[in-house]
């Protein structure tokens, strides 16, 4: 294997690309070194901190931290008509004793196609288009 010198190893990026600012006029970026005049961006360690919106609210301030969770689909469940296919009273109630439903649903919406043995007793239960009776 041939011997290397460690003045020959080359590093694989080249700093020759780098442009070296602020050292004179005939540079082409000296005196203000592309920075312009003047200003909070010129100045060293001038900038905004991420996020920093001049002022103005900033966005992760202005959006909710901790999700939705809607008051409304806490009361309220939807049943499929196949699940009551041989209920012959519905109600909540009773829809709460057979287990269909949460102990804590209000509101039930009875979805889907097909036939139900009884109409719902209970003004709490809607019902889709699809669901028939009879």
């Amino acid at each position: 294997m041939d011997k290397v010198a460690l003045n020959s190893i080359s590093d694989p990026k080249s700093r020759s690309d780098r442009k070296r600012v602020g050292r004179g006029t005939g540079s082409g970026t000296g005196k203000t070194a592309g920075r312009g005049h003047k200003g909070q961006k010129s100045r060293s360690g001038g900038n905004v901190r991420p996020g920093f919106e001049g002022g103005q609210m900033p966005l992760q301030m202005r959006v909710p931290k901790f999700g939705f969770t809607s008051r409304v689909s806490r009361v309220t469940q939807s049943l499929n008509v196949k699940v009551l296919a041989d209920v012959k009273k519905i109600d909540i109630e009773n829809l709460k004793k057979l287990g269909l439903i949460k102990k804590s649903t209000k509101k039930v919406k009875i979805y889907g196609e097909g036939k139900l043995l009884a109409k719902p007793t209970d003004e709490n239960i809607k019902t889709s288009k699809g669901v028939t009776f009879g």
